[in-house]
């Protein structure tokens, strides 16, 4: 065993994977495994399982699973080298010099370069705004937002100066390489030659990954200049749809609250931090996205999302409501009064009263149906629109108490009967679109999938009841098999037990890593036995019936121009049953 594999096999020793996914999903026990909603992909029941025994995930929907090292690419979108060498410092594990992975060192070389010129770049921002007289338009805006000492350094917020090339000039007395600066977006190259700063006159807010590490920044103005808020561009390690600012810091206390609050921009973020309301996020200037609930849903039970009260904030409102429902996170709205946002609201009225406005928001479908039937008025065609619209997203509901809810909540403020809304719903459920059809037929925990039963029996034999190998072999039963994927797999295990003296699936796993047939192994082993201890010398007993029925009928067949084989039927009756 190289020294990598053995830096590898102590990591998988001391992590827990359930402890380790437990920070990003909210895990429930289901029997021997854990069970969540899956955040690689759109789910409202949990199809994502977590097993302690064998330390591997699996997802029946996405079929997104491996181990501890799989689930920190997968989640953190990084590559092999990565995920080990941030676990390895995560469990305090040291690693051989050198780097592991030689397929992926290129991609890691690239996002580590990225990652330290940022982290130089947030050190330049940050310094001028606290020790230089270039600060000081910064220092006077935050002063003038009541932003205190202790947010701007937890925070490490900065100032990029009106200079063209003060961060070039900068990080080219540093020898750093100015074409990676680019790639990272902090400067621009000329048409002739050199480079110059993209952020200039601006409060920059560094923004950081859940480790803690700074992966892009966002500027604002201190004037009325256009663009108010200016992002870094997407790059190997900045997608501004997938980041929300603060969550490095709020995830403890979005977790310990059980909700997040969700508002629009640096600035408000920070004032709710400042007033005790830790549990705050930002978007990056961007519409709420799928990928931002999915993270949050991992730590939070709820969200309650702040909009301001103008046609542009209502509307935002609007738009995030399919998305709470697809990804099955409780929502509701805040609106804040007219002319006011978060951080004007705070720092006028203070955090008692925010937390007033904070318990009183509305559910999401209760403000989206407000809304809707304030602009339908009295029209009895506005009216029809608002139920049209409605029922889809009543649809979406798999509570059946909170749909009953809804919907009288709809007939009530519609005034109409509840039945005539049952029997839309039941009429619109009935015929699905061809997608939401697709869908539903996809959906449930776990999935049999089209193979055979005794294929899948046999498999999972194997898994829950590793004893039963050296049968399997003695009694011929891979004649029973079909399915060549599930025949693969069984040999490899056979192979498994005879080469390490006992089978360890999640040993056979790590063999297949990127393997399709890994996924059905998976699902062998996060699914419940199918036999009882007790029922498997029965189960074999009636495999070996089969085969020997097998070999019955293919000896007829075979008999039907040969007499000599006819003559050995009643030998192999004799032999079973005589």
């Amino acid at each position: 065993m190289d020294l990598y594999q053995s830096a590898k096999e102590e990591i998988k020793r001391a992590v827990d994977i359930v402890e380790l996914i437990g920070q990003f999903v909210q895990l429930k026990r289901a029997g021997q495994n854990y069970v969540g909603l899956c955040p690689f992909h759109s789910e409202k029941a949990p199809s994502f399982s977590v097993s302690p025994a064998k330390q591997i995930f699996h997802c029946f929907g996405c079929k997104q699973g491996g181990d501890v090292f799989a689930f920190w690419m997968a989640y953190h979108q990084v590559p092999f080298p990565q995920a080990m060498r941030d676990l390895a410092e995560k469990y305090y594990i040291a690693l051989p010099e050198g780097q592991p992975g030689r397929s992926s060192r290129g991609e890691a070389a690239q996002r580590e370069a990225l990652l330290r010129v940022n982290e130089t770049a947030a050190q330049y921002f940050h310094q001028v705004l606290t020790q230089t007289t270039k600060g000081k338009p910064g220092r006077d805006y935050l002063q003038s937002r009541f932003v205190p000492e202790d947010i701007i350094a937890s925070f490490r917020l900065g100032y990029a100066s009106e200079e063209w090339d003060g961060l070039a000039s900068f990080l080219e007395a540093r020898k750093v390489d100015l074409e990676k600066a680019a790639q990272a977006g902090l400067v621009i190259a000329r048409k002739s030659a050199g480079y110059y700063d993209r952020f200039r006159g601006r409060v920059v807010f560094p923004i950081f990954n859940m480790r803690r590490q700074v992966v892009g920044f966002g500027g604002r103005v201190l004037d009325h200049s256009l663009p108010k808020y200016l992002n870094s561009p997407e790059s190997p390690v900045f997608q501004k749809g997938e980041l929300l600012y603060g969550l490095h810091a709020a995830h403890g206390a979005i977790r310990e609250k059980g909700r997040a609050v969700i508002v629009e921009g640096y600035t408000d973020g920070l004032a709710l931090h400042k007033h005790g309301f830790c549990e705050a996020v930002a978007t990056l200037g961007t519409a709420l996205t799928r990928e931002h609930i999915r993270k949050l849903k991992g730590y939070a039970k709820e969200a309650v999302v702040v909009f301001d009260a103008d046609a542009a904030g209502k509307a935002a409102a609007l738009r995030s409501l399919p998305l709470f429902l697809d990804e099955g996170l409780s929502a509701r709205v805040l609106v804040l009064p007219e002319n006011e946002d978060p951080d004007s609201f705070l720092n006028r009225h203070g955090a008692k009263a925010f937390l007033g406005l904070l318990e009183a928001a509305v559910p999401i479908f209760d403000f989206y149906l407000d809304l809707k039937m304030t602009e339908a008025g009295n029209r009895i065609e506005g009216k029809v629109e608002v139920l049209q619209e409605m029922i889809p997203l009543l649809l979406e509901l798999k509570n059946m108490v909170q749909r009953a809810l809804y919907v009288r909540r709809l007939s009530e403020r519609m005034g109409i009967a509840e039945s005539w809304v049952l029997a839309e719903i039941q009429k619109t459920s009935a015929h699905p679109s061809g997608e939401r059809r697709e869908q539903r037929l996809g959906e449930g925990f776990p999935q049999a999938g089209a193979r055979k039963a005794d294929d899948r029996l046999l498999l999972g034999l194997f898994v829950h009841h590793p004893g039963v190998i050296e049968q399997f072999v003695e009694r011929h039963l891979n004649r029973l098999v079909s399915d060549a994927t599930i025949l693969r797999i069984l040999d490899l295990m056979v192979q498994d037990a005879r080469r390490e003296g006992e089978l360890l699936p999640e040993r056979v796993l790590e063999t297949m890593s990127g393997d399709p047939a890994a996924e059905l192994l998976r699902e062998a082993v996060l699914s419940p036995p199918i036999c009882r201890p007790d029922e498997v010398e029965q189960a074999l007993n009636e495999f070996e019936d089969r085969v020997h029925k097998m070999r019955i009928s293919e000896s007829k067949k075979q008999a039907l121009g040969n007499i000599e084989e006819a003559n050995k039927i009643p030998k192999l009756i004799k032999k079973r049953w005589g």
